[in-house]
Order: structure tokens, then C-alpha cells, then sequence
């Protein structure tokens, strides 16, 4: 199988190779920049890693509401729900609900939060019409951006202040309650730039489900409640601010900061707690809302210096607290209550970068990071008097440097690492490694290796923490003494091809990652334990072409197998019963699907109209943390979007589109069983001026 790989990365090469007599100018052509990979800006086919570049002009084009949708376009990704306002993004396995082993940034600030170790996505303060395009890295990046980024790296880049001088009001209508609303301005001036948003976003989520699902029948079904999903609605109120201050041509000083408000609908039953009814643990899980609030401020600076040189400030808050109240079935006793419960956590960041040219050849850029994340719950139960509380504060401290040396005008070495220490007594150094080799100028080899840590997450070093929306009522906490960062090695090939003759381009990964060290729940221990081991191996390919500049089209193929150090799955036994223990089944090779594809063709017609269609296939997986009734079968969906500009008056114009998704209505489930997607529609109408 890898000698199958390799010969199409070879293939490749040769179809694109031309005379070796180039200069080394001829290496920086035509390829996207991008920013996120190592630190420093790089065309594409000079960074150490496999990326994936989702530009406004594919925003637009995929219809999409939500950031984590816009994930679908990424090769290799898992995107889901928990429940309609709880997304899940993935990559590469665990297709668990916190998915821990992503790091997301919005302009450098991780939303990474301390807690659970996950990024709550429905609770970030922007739009997708504030994204000016994202930045995904595929495997392994640590060396930038420490712990918790093992399986790559979102970097989410938002418009910059000076990109709107106007207003534009926007207006979305459609199924399952969508209702949006949003308002964004922005100024230019001599020395000051701004935009600000305002925005309303709603819906009712997934529809319901009006059968068991997976050959289960009403007789054996333990969970009638399941199939109503109606408690699945999401409201969110939010705005941001981005000013930027250049008062000359050396210093820009950078101001962001906002906040969200969230009313999420969670709980899986209509009916009161009761043993009868309590199918997701012994407290049960009745509808009810969990209010999420959010807010976040960012402050930058940057110097131009000599010779290109640039020394750069950032320092940024973010805080999140959630609260949700409900009666619960706990010890055979009912109580109306209610549980209240709440969470609050923040994280404050502080980080000097500086970028150095040493030579013409060769550019170093290097700094140090500050953290602390603080987290504190509480559990109250009246009126018997049960009340719990905790609280957690982790200092982190990190070194990085990453040095880009052009040996030769074909040959590009990156090589960086990141040095770490946190509170729980452990100092991780993150090493990577990549050799560039430029086989023609648009045509290039990448071979690399890397090496990252993912940091335990407050939840699984001090178990149970109290966790909004997942109800725990502990007597006490049950520390985790001695757990370890997971370790992963990655080892990955790439082959990265433009062809002008054919308008195309061609990106290939082969890639085997492997995890040690792993955390999982030990159902004997009651905490969360070292052991799990597992081995990641996959082919990622995406082709682009223009068939003439109004009219493309961008594909994204998958292959993926992994394996954990658990039983292997019985061929054809697809239907599995997920374990508090992965050593006791290989819930880890099913948890991912084997393969997945994303088409998206974008055209623009005369008389100002545009279309747009995108596919999405995955297969079958069994959720890593679900049971067998969560069995996730084949997903097909086709969209389509049909858009028009137009001028209302002299400087007044304005857009309007029509989005139907799920196309041919070929309904499926996401994550959890009663998560059904049908076919559903809305419009957009935006006005600016």
C-alpha cells in the first residue's frame, strides 16, 4: 500500500518536470502565501506541512452558516454535532465530543479552552462573513504552537480593520428556524481603521427521528425519548471590534475584542428524571437550556525593522461561563430542584515574536509565550444542601524557534522546535523537521518529521470537574496523580504540483502518525489513566482547476486506517459497543472513517448571477465515545447555491442567494442517533453601501 503511494507521489513529479536551469527567484511564484505553518510567510509549497487554504471566495460559495461547517472542505476532517449548537471538528480519529487534539486560533488567540481540552465552536464571537479565509495545517504542529496541537492547527484569519469602508445589513430566512440577522461597519482613515459586527444568529437544529434507528425496534429500544430531538434550538447574540492604528510606516498597533451570548437547547428526554428514563447515566438528561456567555479582548503590536526584520507584541483575554439549571433522578429519589450548576473559565496569553533574515538564504524567527488558565465550578442541589465546588489555575511557559535555510535554490530545510513547562511539573520539547525539495518551480517533494505533546486537560487530571451540559454531581474529586502528556510522531511525505498547461493544482499527503501515552477513562481506576497506544496511516489528496477564470472546481479525497493497542475488529464488524475502555475493544480504528471526499464547483453566470454546488461524502464509523445505537451509516449530501448581485441605487448594492442543503434529501444521522438531517433551505439577502 505505501509503495502504491509513493509511486503516484513519483508520477507526479515526472509529469510536471522541466529543465534544472532555474534561478532561485523562480522558487517564490504563484503558490498562496500562507502565515500559519512555521510563523514566517511562505508560499505553500515552502512550509514544513500539508495545508489547506479556504479562501473568501470558497466561503461564499459553500452557503454555509457556522465556521466548524467550513471544516467539510478540508481533506481528512470530521465535522459533527453533539447536538444542533454543539459542534465537533476533528482530525484524523477520537471523534469524541471534545475532539482534544486540535488547536483553533482567531488571529494568533487560541480558543482552545483549559476545561475539557476542547474549542467550544458555537460560543466564538465572529461570523463567517467576518473570516477573510482559514488556514488549516494537517498533522502535527507543535514546534509553532505547543501542546494540544498533535493533530494539527485551524487558524481562523478575520478581515482586516481597514477591509470595509461602509455598512452592510444581511438578512438570513429559512427551515428549522434559521433566522439571522447582522450588521457590520468599517472605516478607513489616514492613521485608524475599523469594522465592527453585530450579529443575531437562530435555529432549531436537527429534525427528529420518527423510528429507532439502526435496526433497533420499539421493543427493544431502552430509549424512546431518544427519537425526540426537539430541545435542539441555538440562540446566539454576539459582536467584535477590530480597530488597527498605523501612524507611520514602521509601527501598526492591532485592537480586537467581543463577546457572544448563547442559549444552547440540550437534554435528550421530554419526561422527568426517573429510572425509566434515565438512559444517559444515572441522573438522566431532561431538556432544558444551557446559557453560555463569552467575551474575549486582544491587543498587537508590530515593528517593522531593518532588512525585513520584524519584532511583533501580542497579549489577549478570553473568558468563557457557562450555567444550566435541571431536575435530576440521583440515589432512586427524585428532585425538581433544580441542579444548578455552572462553569467559569479564562485564559490570558502573552507572546513577543521576532523575525530575523540572517542571510539571503536563510530567515530565523523565534519568542516566548506566557499562559494562565484558571477554571472554577460549582454544583448546588437544594433543598438537601449538596453542594459542590471546584477550582484549578495552570501557569504554562513556552520557548519556540524556527529557523527556514534555503540550502540550494531546490533545496528548502525547515527546522524548528518548541521547549514547554507547565504547573504539572512536566517540560516537553517539541522538535520538527522538513526537507523541501523544488523538483522544477512548480513542482515540489516535501519529506518531514515531527513530534507533539498533548497536555491532560483539567478535566481528565482532576475527575469529575463539573462540566455544563454533561450533569455530574460528585462527592469528591478523584485526582489523577502522575498522568502524562500524550505523545505523537508523525511522519509524512508530500507532493505539491501546479500545472499552467491544465490550470490545476495537485496536493498529496501520505502520512502515518503514532500515538503513545495515550489518556483514556479507566472504568477501574475511576480516572482518567496512561496506556492507550494507536497508529494512524492515510492518503490525503486535493485537486483545484479552472477551466476559465468564472468557472472551478476544488476536490478533496481521504483514505484513513488506524488502529489502537486494543482487540481488532472482526472484518465486517462494523456495529461495535463503545467501551469506557478502549483497551477492550479497538474503538479507535472505528472511529474514523475509512474515507471522505468534499466537491465544490463554483460559477459565475452572466447578468451578475452566480452558482455554486458542493458534495460531501463520508463512511461508515462508530463514534469513538457512543454506544452501537450512535452507529453512524454511509453520509451523502449534495448543496446547492444560486446568488445574484444587483444594484438597488447609485452606491447602494446588494446580493441575494438561495441555499438548499441536503439537496436529494438523503437524510442521515450525525454523531448521535436522533441528529437527523434532512433536506432544508434558506435565503440571503445582504445591502451595502
Amino acid at each position: 500500500m505505501k509503495s502504491k503511494y509513493l509511486a503516484i507521489l513519483c508520477l507526479a513529479c515526472k509529469a510536471g518536470h522541466a529543465a534544472d536551469d532555474v534561478n532561485e527567484s523562480d522558487y517564490f511564484q504563484d503558490f498562496p502565501v500562507v502565515l500559519s505553518s512555521s510563523r514566517l510567510s511562505q508560499p505553500l509549497s515552502d512550509a514544513p506541512n500539508a495545508m489547506t487554504v479556504i479562501d473568501r471566495k470558497m466561503i461564499v460559495a459553500s452557503g454555509f452558516r457556522t465556521i466548524a461547517d467550513l471544516m467539510k472542505l478540508v481533506p481528512g476532517m470530521y465535522v459533527s454535532y453533539y447536538k444542533g449548537s454543539q459542534p465537533i471538528v476533528a482530525y484524523h480519529g477520537t471523534t469524541d465530543e471534545f475532539s482534544r487534539r486540535m488547536q483553533v486560533l482567531i488571529d494568533g488567540r487560541s480558543v482552545y479552552m483549559p476545561p475539557t481540552g476542547s474549542v467550544n465552536w458555537a460560543d466564538l464571537p465572529i461570523t463567517v462573513d467576518d473570516i477573510e479565509r482559514i488556514e488549516v495545517i494537517r498533522g502535527p504542529a507543535a514546534a509553532s504552537y505547543g501542546a494540544n496541537s498533535t493533530q494539527g492547527v485551524i487558524s481562523i484569519i478575520t478581515r482586516d480593520a481597514g477591509a470595509m469602508d461602509g455598512k452592510s445589513v444581511s438578512y438570513t430566512r429559512g427551515d428549522k428556524g434559521i433566522n439571522d440577522v447582522e450588521a457590520r461597519f468599517g472605516k478607513r482613515g489616514d492613521a485608524y481603521d475599523y469594522r465592527m459586527t453585530l450579529a443575531y444568529t437562530a435555529d432549531n437544529g436537527y429534525d427528529n427521528l420518527t423510528t429507532p434507528p439502526n435496526g433497533y425496534t420499539l421493543a427493544t429500544f431502552k430509549a424512546p425519548g431518544l427519537l425526540n430531538n426537539s430541545n435542539d434550538s441555538n440562540q446566539a447574540r454576539l459582536f467584535n471590534y477590530r480597530g488597527d492604528y498605523h501612524p507611520n510606516g514602521i509601527d501598526r498597533y492591532d485592537i480586537q475584542f467581543g463577546f457572544n451570548h448563547d442559549v444552547q437547547g440540550v437534554g435528550f428526554s421530554d419526561k422527568n428524571p426517573g429510572p425509566s428514563n434515565s438512559y444517559l447515566g444515572t441522573n438522566g438528561d431532561p431538556f432544558h437550556n444551557l446559557i453560555s456567555n463569552s467575551d474575549f479582548v486582544q491587543l498587537g503590536w508590530v515593528r517593522q525593522l531593518e532588512q525585513g526584520a520584524e519584532l511583533s507584541l501580542r497579549y489577549s483575554h478570553t473568558r468563557q461561563d457557562q450555567s444550566e439549571a435541571l431536575p435530576v433522578y440521583l440515589v432512586g429519589v427524585y428532585y425538581p430542584g433544580p441542579v444548578v450548576q455552572s462553569l467559569q473559565t479564562s485564559r490570558d496569553e502573552i507572546e513577543v515574536q521576532h523575525i530575523l533574515p540572517l542571510t539571503d538564504t536563510n530567515r530565523l524567527v523565534y519568542g516566548a509565550a506566557y499562559q494562565i488558565d484558571r477554571a472554577g465550578g460549582q454544583s448546588a442541589m437544594p433543598p438537601i444542601s449538596l453542594y459542590y465546588s471546584s477550582s484549578y489555575v495552570y501557569n504554562e511557559y513556552r520557548l519556540f524557534a524556527h529557523d527556514e535555510w534555503r540550502i540550494a535554490p531546490k533545496w528548502l530545510l525547515n527546522l524548528g522546535s518548541m521547549f514547554e513547562k507547565n504547573d504539572l511539573g512536566q517540560f516537553n520539547s517539541s522538535p520538527r523537521i522538513a526537507l523541501n525539495y523544488h523538483v522544477t518551480p512548480k513542482q515540489t517533494l516535501r519529506m518531514g518529521v515531527s513530534v507533539a505533546y498533548r497536555t491532560p486537560s483539567m478535566a481528565e487530571t482532576s475527575y469529575p470537574m463539573i462540566q455544563p451540559g454533561a450533569l455530574i454531581i460528585p462527592a469528591q474529586t478523584v485526582n489523577s496523580p502522575g498522568l502524562q502528556p500524550e505523545k505523537l510522531v508523525s511522519h509524512e511525505i508530500g507532493y505539491l504540483g501546479e500545472f499552467p498547461d491544465w490550470a490545476s493544482t495537485v496536493d498529496l499527503r501520505l502520512y502515518r502518525d503514532q500515538l503513545s501515552n495515550g489518556i483514556y477513562p479507566s472504568s477501574t481506576a475511576k480516572s482518567f489513566v496512561n496506556g492507550m497506544s494507536g497508529e494512524y496511516h492515510g492518503l490525503e489528496a486535493a485537486v483545484k482547476h479552472e477551466f476559465d477564470p468564472d468557472n472551478s472546481v476544488t476536490v478533496n479525497f481521504a483514505h484513513a486506517w488506524a488502529a489502537s493497542n486494543g482487540v481488532l475488529l472482526a472484518a465486517g464488524g462494523q456495529k461495535v459497543m463503545a467501551s469506557s475502555d478502549p483497551l477492550n475493544s479497538d474503538i479507535l480504528g472505528a472511529s474514523i472513517p475509512q474515507n471522505s471526499a468534499s466537491l465544490l464547483y463554483m460559477l459565475r453566470l452572466p447578468l451578475d448571477y452566480s452558482f455554486s454546488t458542493a458534495a460531501y461524502y463520508q463512511s461508515a464509523m462508530q463514534p469513538f465515545d457512543r454506544g452501537a445505537i450512535d452507529y453512524q451509516p454511509i453520509q451523502r449530501r449534495v448543496d446547492v447555491r444560486i446568488a445574484r448581485t444587483f444594484n438597488v441605487t447609485a452606491g447602494v448594492k446588494g446580493d441575494v442567494a438561495l441555499v438548499l442543503q441536503n439537496l436529494l434529501n438523503q437524510a442521515y444521522t450525525e454523531y448521535i442517533a436522533s441528529n437527523l438531517f434532512n433536506r432544508r433551505g434558506y435565503v440571503m439577502l445582504t445591502v451595502n453601501w
